[in-house]
């Protein structure tokens, strides 16, 4: 390993710093995803043992664990939903650096560790609450780990976790678990270091909880960026008018999840949760789609993607 503070090292800190800035930027400004709403409110929101007790199976069962623990500590907001994202991020350009530095010149690790922030910028895996960037850490982590062998233990339980992250990477975990095995040459050891580690954490993490899980996936309709942007500016606008009085809103179910995120950063205690349009009761105010047909009551906010509508008295 070449010398750590050349000038091309130093470039490519100052890159990597200016794209980690441009990455909490993001986080604590862009709306909430419906993804990332649905996930705090079915899964972070509830108390641990309600989820695990009539959970879904399509949680991300460790980022909602760290999110919970985010949450706790800052409130809810858009920036502790994703900060877990992004303390992941920066464990996986860290593990870039390690891995950049031993395999390559001096010059070409500064140049690599650059273009991986840059990547992982343009990608947004990072500021997505939700277990994709934890898990690519995580793999990227037990890369570095197997090649520098070093405490070898944690190789098994990153690729465990990287699952417990997000399921769908069972299938690159056992690929770079199989070609660990393959530079290694030794079975037992692999074994020993890889296999059981990341089997016990798989059973705590997921066996366990997905033997509580007999709820139907949910699979709610996704809306674009613009889209959660002009959601937001309703809310807004519903929240000023509403005021202090209790209201109760009826909602689509691509949106239901964002409204009921909303109340929750904002402490509106006077909302009742949202619900579906079409469900029993009366409603004070309906935030539905504007091309929707407009309901009985007075217009209080439309754009090109929704509309507020307070209902007849």
């Amino acid at each position: 390993m070449g010398p750590l503070y050349t000038v091309s090292n130093k470039c490519a800190l100052a890159v990597v710093l200016a794209f980690l800035a441009l990455q909490v930027h993001r986080a604590a400004t862009a709306p909430v995803s419906t993804g990332e709403a649905y996930l705090y409110d079915r899964f972070v929101r509830p108390a641990t043992r309600e989820v695990l007790a009539a959970g879904l199976p399509d949680r991300d069962v460790l980022y909602s664990l760290l999110e919970k623990r985010s949450v706790g500590l800052l409130h809810v907001s858009p920036f502790s939903v994703r900060l877990p994202s992004l303390l992941f991020g920066i464990l996986a350009l860290f593990a870039v650096w390690r891995l950049a530095m031993r395999g390559f010149k001096t010059a070409w690790g500064g140049v690599i560790l650059a273009l991986a922030a840059a990547t992982s910028w343009a990608g947004g895996w990072f500021v997505k609450a939700d277990g994709t960037g934890a898990a690519m850490a995580l793999l990227v982590c037990a890369v570095w780990l197997a090649w520098e062998r070093r405490y070898l233990n944690l190789i098994g339980i990153c690729l465990g976790l990287s699952i417990a992250a997000k399921v769908g990477f069972w299938l690159p975990a056992l690929f770079l678990a199989l070609a660990i095995l393959w530079y290694w040459k030794q079975w037992w050891e692999w074994i020993d270091r890889v296999a059981i580690p990341a089997s016990v954490v798989v059973v705590i993490l997921l066996a366990v909880p997905a033997s509580h899980a007999g709820a139907p996936a949910e699979n709610p309709p996704q809306l674009a960026g613009g889209q959660t942007a002009h959601l937001r500016s309703a809310l807004d606008a519903l929240r000023a008018d509403a005021g202090t009085k209790p209201i109760r809103i009826a909602t689509v179910p691509s949106a239901e999840p964002i409204v009921n995120f909303y109340r929750a950063q904002h402490r509106a205690n006077n909302w009742q949760r949202a619900l579906l349009a079409g469900s029993a009761g009366h409603f004070d105010y309906y935030l539905i789609p504007s091309g929707d047909s407009v309901r009985a009551g007075e217009l209080v906010y439309r754009d090109a993607d929704f509309a507020v509508v307070r209902a007849a008295l």
